[in-house]
C-alpha cells in the first residue's frame, strides 16, 4: 500500500495555524525513558523528542543527518562524521565527542535490559576524536551499514548519565538531551508530557507541548478521538477505518509498514519444554519444536490470506519472511508458506506426533494490532492438524520480560526492521544468542545456526551494494528454510487526526511530534 498523500496536499494548500498544543493516543504504552534499556517501537517514538542520534530517519527510512551534519569512510574500516557545531544539551551543558563515546560504552551494559541495542554497535572497535566537530570510528571489517545502525542509537550525556540507573531516567533526574522536546511529567502507564526546547539547535519546534496518552483499547481510542480529547491516534481499529475516513472533519494516513508479526518457538530446551504435553497431557521426553517436520507443519497450518483479511481488516499484508517488497535484502523467492493442513498433519506423523500433542501459545493482548485475536485464530488452526492449542494473553508489560526470559514454548511478537534492510533482524533475531558480540539481543526463542551467523557477517560486510543484498537474500533463504520464527503479516501502518492536523504517516509507526502539523 503507497503512503497516503493526504499530508502533502494538505501542507501545499494551507499555512500553518499558531503553534500550541498537540495530544496523541498511543495504542501501546513505554516500558521506560531509559533510552537505552528496551529496543522497542513505543520506547524508541517517545526518546526521539528528548534524544537525538548522530543519524536519523524520515517518515519512509530514508537516511537523513541528524547531530552528524554528513559522514565519510576514510579508508575500509573507518568511518568520519562531521558533528554539527554549538549543540547544547538541555541544562546547557556543551554536547561532546565525549558523550558520544559514554554513550557507546554504555549501551551494551544496561542492566536488566529485556532487548537491548548492542547489535547496532556491534561492528564499533574504537571511537577517535579527531576534533571538537570530528569523530571516527573504526571497525574490524568493512562495515558499510554502520551510518544506518546509528540512527538506533540515541546520544546521552555523559555529565548526566554516568552515574544514573533506568530509574533515573524514569524519574526525569537524567532526562536531559539535545532534542525538540524536554521532559515535563511522565506517569508510567497512563500518559508523558513534553514542552518545547527553545535552546533547540535545530528548527523550532512547531508544538508549545506535546502530550502522549496511552490508551490500549481501540474503541477507547478512537472515541476519544471522535470527542476531541485528543488531537491524534496510532493503530486506529480496522473496523472504524471506513467511518474515520468518511468523517469529514478527520484525516486518515497510511503507508506500508516495516514490523513483522510472527511467532517464535522455543529452541533453548531440548526436552521437557514448558507449556507443552502429548496429547494426553503428559510430559514428553523431547521438545517437539526442535524438530524441522514439527516447525514446518506449523507454519504450513496457518492460512495467512485468512487471518490478514478477517482478523486484520486488510490492513496487513501476508508474508514469508521479515521485510516488505522493495526493501533492500528482501528475497522475491521466498513466499508466504501455503496453506496446506493435510500436509502439515503428514509432516508431524513423520516426526513421530501422529497424535499431534498439546500447547500453549503466548500472546501480548496490548501491544500489537489485533495481537491476541490473532494468537486465537493460530491456535484454531493449529488445533484442526492435532496440535491442540491454548492461549494465554499477557499485558505487554509482563509478557515482554517473561518472554525475554525464555519461559514460553512459543510466543507472538513483532519486530520492525527499521534499518529497511535485512541485517538487522538476522543481526538481533535470529543471530545466535551472544550477547557479548552484539549478537542476538532479541532472539528471544534462542535459535541458533552458526553457518547462518558466517553468512549474515560476510554480507554486513561487504562494502558493493549489488554483493551485498544477494548475500543478504541468500541469508533470508537459508534462515525461512529452517524456520526459526514463523512470520505471519507486514502491518500496514494507519493514523487518524483531526482535520486541523496533518500527520505524515512514517514507515518505522513511530509517532512523532515533528511529523504532525497545524493546517487551516
Amino acid at each position: 500500500m503507497k503512503p497516503a498523500l493526504a499530508f502533502l496536499a494538505a501542507l501545499a494548500a494551507s499555512t500553518p495555524a499558531a503553534a500550541d498544543s498537540l495530544t496523541a493516543a498511543m495504542a501501546a504504552p513505554i516500558t521506560s525513558l531509559d533510552p537505552h534499556f528496551y529496543n522497542a517501537a513505543p520506547n524508541n517514538g517517545v526518546a526521539m523528542h528528548i534524544f537525538e542520534r548522530l543519524t536519523g530517519r524520515d517518515p519512509q527510512a530514508k537516511l537523513i543527518p541528524e547531530l552528524a551534519d554528513s559522514w565519510h569512510t576514510v579508508g575500509d574500516t573507518t568511518w568520519e562524521f562531521k558533528l554539527h557545531p554549538g549543540v547544547r544539551w538541555t541544562d546547557g551543558t556543551p554536547f561532546t565527542p565525549d558523550d558520544i563515546a559514554f554513550t557507546f560504552s554504555r549501551v551494551p551494559n544496561v542492566p536488566n535490559s529485556p532487548g537491548g541495542f548492542a547489535g547496532l554497535l556491534r561492528a564499533v572497535q574504537r571511537i577517535e576524536t579527531i576534533d571538537a566537530n570530528t569523530i571516527r570510528l573504526h571497525t574490524a571489517a568493512p562495515a558499510p551499514n554502520l551510518p544506518g545502525d546509528l540512527a538506533g542509537i540515541a546520544v546521552i550525556s555523559r555529565h548526566a548519565g554516568e552515574a544514573a540507573s533506568t530509574e533515573d531516567y524514569n524519574s526525569g533526574k537524567a532526562t536531559i538531551g539535545t532534542g525538540p522536546y524536554k521532559l515535563a511529567r511522565y506517569a508510567q502507564g497512563d500518559r508523558i508530557e513534553l514542552v518545547r526546547n527553545d535552546t533547540y539547535w535545530g528548527p523550532r519546534p512547531e508544538w508549545d507541548k506535546v502530550t502522549y496518552r496511552f490508551i490500549a483499547n481501540s474503541a477507547a481510542r478512537t472515541a476519544a478521538l471522535l470527542s476531541g480529547d485528543v488531537d491524534l491516534i496510532d493503530v486506529p481499529p480496522a473496523a472504524d477505518l471506513p467511518r474515520l475516513q468518511a468523517d469529514k472533519n478527520l484525516r486518515v494516513v497510511s503507508t506500508q509498514g516495516l514490523r513483522v508479526i510472527f511467532l517464535y518457538p522455543d529452541f533453548s530446551r531440548t526436552a521437557d519444554s514448558p507449556f507443552i504435553t502429548d496429547a494426553a497431557g503428559a510430559k514428553l521426553p523431547k521438545n517437539p519444536l526442535q524438530d524441522l517436520r514439527v516447525r514446518q507443519a506449523l507454519t504450513m497450518a496457518i492460512n495467512r490470506p485468512a487471518i490478514a483479511e478477517r482478523v486484520m481488516g486488510g490492513t496487513a499484508e501476508a508474508t514469508g519472511q521479515w521485510l516488505p517488497p522493495g526493501t533492500f535484502g528482501y528475497a522475491p523467492n521466498v513466499k508466504p508458506p501455503a496453506y496446506n493442513p493435510d500436509r502439515a498433519k503428514a509432516l508431524l506423523a513423520e516426526a513421530g506426533y501422529p497424535a499431534g500433542f498439546r500447547l500453549t501459545l503466548h500472546t501480548p493482548n496490548d501491544r500489537y494490532p489485533n495481537d491476541s485475536a490473532t494468537a486465537q485464530a493460530v491456535a484454531q488452526m493449529w488445533s484442526r492438524i492435532g496440535v491442540q492449542t491454548a492461549v494465554e494473553a499477557l499485558p505487554w508489560s509482563s509478557y515482554s520480560a517473561r518472554a525475554s526470559h525464555q519461559e514460553f514454548a512459543i510466543g507472538l511478537l513483532g519486530w520492525g526492521s527499521n534499518t529497511a534492510e535485512a541485517g538487522y533482524t538476522l543481526i538481533n533475531v535470529i543471530g545466535t544468542s551472544q550477547p557479548a558480540a552484539g549478537r542476538g539481543l532479541s532472539n528471544n526463542g534462542h535459535y541458533s545456526n552458526p553457518t547462518l551467523d558466517a553468512l549474515t557477517d560476510r554480507a554486513l560486510s561487504t562494502n558493493d551494494d549489488a554483493t551485498r543484498e544477494k548475500l543478504l537474500i541468500q541469508a533470508v533463504t537459508m534462515a525461512m528454510d529452517d524456520v526459526p520464527i514463523i512470520p505471519l503479516h507486514q502491518l500496514v501502518n494507519y493514523w487518524a487526526s483531526k482535520k486541523s492536523v496533518a500527520f505524515a504517516p512514517r514507515s518505522d509507526e513511530r509517532t512523532l511530534a515533528r511529523d504532525a502539523h497545524s493546517v487551516k
